[in-house]
């Protein structure tokens, strides 16, 4: 009898139990949520399918990391960081920029770790970032140095380059007053052949009267005139087409090549005329 009543006694104190708390529980579950943000968030499943294929990215990358292979190991992290949004691969992301001398890059992945970063760890993440900005001012520097020698060095070649071409051109009012010169001379010269050509020989055709002058014959008269007269031509084209050669020559010699600036050589031509012949003025600065 004693033992059979044994469990109505247990079950008795049980339910009196029971009856006791629940007034508290019910007081308790009437109490309302505290809307402070110190409510802890609830912690993540272990099992998500996400997390856990974050995890097995996340460790991939360390790896990859460990053989070198940064650039891989950053692709790995970021799909990691995608699925999983924790801040600390953000670091690791920076730690492989870093090491592939990005510090542009290692910057930022670093900045946005340390606004997640527990304060605790600020300090040194600010001297680091310090540092980052030191390296990425110094390389800044340098890039735009290199950029300037590099494009001063571009200039030069350009500059000698067009000396060369402007060094092989002609100054063509020269060439042509050269050539039309030597023309003109040559022509003289044709005309004075042809003058002493068509002269009658003085020894033949001419005489001396008693008083000493000289007197030739009529018929030879027209071609003592013409040959006079080639001889006069001949002479002042040999003379101006001569003059006007040398002046060419000396124009193409001084002001071939383009202009020179402030130092650039003037030069003026002008030709003069007189009764018994003409010829050309040259004259300038060189």
């Amino acid at each position: 009898m004693i033992r059979r009543s044994m469990p109505l006694v247990a079950a008795s104190l049980l339910g009196l139990s029971f009856l006791v708390a629940s007034p508290a529980a019910s007081a308790q579950a009437k109490k309302p949520a505290p809307s402070t943000p110190a409510a802890k968030k609830k912690p993540p499943n272990k099992n998500d399918p996400k997390l856990v294929e974050a995890k097995r990215l996340f460790q991939q990358g360390e790896d990859l990391y460990t053989k070198g292979d940064y650039e891989k190991a950053i692709e790995v992290w970021e799909m990691s960081y995608e699925l999983s949004q924790r801040e600390l691969i953000l670091e690791s992301i920076a730690n492989a920029y870093e090491r592939l001398g990005k510090a542009e890059k290692a910057r930022e992945y670093l900045g946005r770790w340390r606004e997640g970063a527990p304060p605790e760890e600020h300090a040194d993440l600010d001297a680091r970032l310090a540092k980052l900005d030191e390296r990425i001012a110094k390389e800044k520097a340098e890039k735009d140095a290199k950029e300037k020698a590099d494009q001063d060095a571009k200039d030069k070649h350009e500059a000698e380059e067009r000396a060369k071409r402007e060094g092989g051109k002609l100054f063509m009012p020269g060439v042509i007053l050269a050539a039309a010169g030597g023309a003109v001379a040559i022509g003289g010269g044709v005309l004075d052949i042809l003058a002493a050509t068509r002269r009658p020989d003085a020894s033949v055709v001419c005489g001396k009267t008693a008083d000493g002058r000289q007197l030739c014959r009529s018929s030879a008269q027209d071609d003592i005139e013409s040959s006079n007269t080639f001889a006069t031509v001949g002479d002042i084209m040999l003379i101006g087409g001569g003059v006007a050669a040398v002046v060419g020559v000396v124009l193409v010699v001084t002001q071939s090549g383009g202009k020179k600036g402030a130092e650039e050589k003037k030069t003026a031509v002008a030709p003069w005329f007189l009764p018994g012949g003409g010829g050309i003025v040259a004259g300038g600065s060189f």
